[in-house]
């Protein structure tokens, strides 16, 4: 991403027009506030891995620590802090294999700091085929 700017600035306003919705001179992360943008002020598009809706524009980090809060949020009043870390990870699984199905278990695995076993469960818990291996 050559020409990209970021910075942890605590804005979350976004420099966008109406005629692209997609590219902005400046993209900010509602939550962290971390910015991506050109030096030169083109307009660049929204980054592969944050996501726009709703609720605002988010990087990956945010979106991951979102997915995880919403599973602890659902987690019973009584529940110990070992069965919250597990909610917590399956999460964070979980949110990696839909977000980037056709990646290959490893390399989710890696992503997450977790097992490649723990990857092939959460496919199954989202009835989610496994990558079709490439020769």
């Amino acid at each position: 991403m050559s020409g990209l700017t970021r910075d942890a600035s605590p804005a979350t306003s976004l420099t966008m027009s109406n005629a692209s919705p997609k590219t902005a001179k400046k993209w900010t992360c509602a939550e962290c506030g971390v910015t991506v943008s050109r030096a030169n002020g083109e307009r660049v598009a929204l980054p592969d891995a944050w996501d726009k809706s709703r609720e605002g524009t988010f990087c990956l980090l945010c979106r991951r620590e979102r997915a995880a809060r919403a599973a602890l949020e659902s987690a019973p009043a009584n529940c110990g802090i070992e069965e919250k870390a597990k909610l917590r990870r399956a999460a964070l699984i979980e949110f990696e294999v839909r977000r980037r199905p056709n990646h290959g278990n490893g390399e989710i695995a890696k992503a997450c700091r977790s097992s490649v076993a723990a990857v092939v469960a959460a496919r199954k818990r989202l009835k989610l085929p496994a990558p079709e291996r490439v020769a």
